[in-house]
């Protein structure tokens, strides 16, 4: 059951064509959510697939779904360091502390943080103008609001949404991501 939801909502991480995912998992419909995971770890970070914990509450977990190597370098990139620095993220320290921080800010703050956008892939630009709009008055809708580039987000969403089209549909017929990911 965990391999279809991470496949529904984490499909572009797992294949590599975005930075990261997230996926929140009620605890009550996944009594062993925490096993599964340190099983799928063990199997999928040898293709450089990780999925972390970044926050739970008693009714649910937050997990992020990444590809190692591709989200640190995403994150190394100046504009989105300096981006970060800004909100107090020490990105000398390496990407476990990035995302504990992250899990922090979630945890801590009655307010989701929106430079989650970075971590996520969210043009930079956009993420901007969504925390100084408020979320107001965006272009267009689609995984992230859309503040500049209409026409390359919806070419993005469509990837994604193909990406996830094509990932479901093999989990759907009985493979599992480990199978999928690990074959090679």
């Amino acid at each position: 059951m965990l391999d279809k939801i991470l496949a529904n909502h984490c499909a572009p991480a797992l294949v590599g064509i975005k930075p990261s995912n997230l996926v929140s998992c009620f605890k009550g419909q996944y009594p062993h959510l925490m096993e599964d995971v340190k099983a799928l770890n063990e199997k999928l970070n040898k293709k450089d697939i990780y999925i972390d914990v970044l926050c739970e509450c008693p009714q649910r977990v937050l997990l992020i779904v990444y590809r190692k190597k591709k989200l640190t370098e995403h994150l190394h990139k100046i504009e989105i360091k300096e981006f970060l620095s800004s909100y107090g993220y020490n990105m000398n320290a390496g990407l476990e502390e990035a995302l504990h921080h992250l899990g922090e800010c979630i945890s801590c703050n009655a307010d989701f943080p929106h430079e989650i956008g970075a971590f996520l892939g969210y043009p930079l630009q956009d993420i901007h103008s969504f925390i100084e709009t408020k979320g107001q008055g965006c272009l267009y809708t689609g995984e992230w609001k859309v503040y500049s580039d209409v026409t390359n987000a919806k070419k993005t969403f469509c990837r994604y949404k193909n990406c996830k089209k094509a990932l479901v549909a093999r989990v759907e017929k009985g493979q599992s991501l480990e199978q999928i990911f690990c074959a090679a």
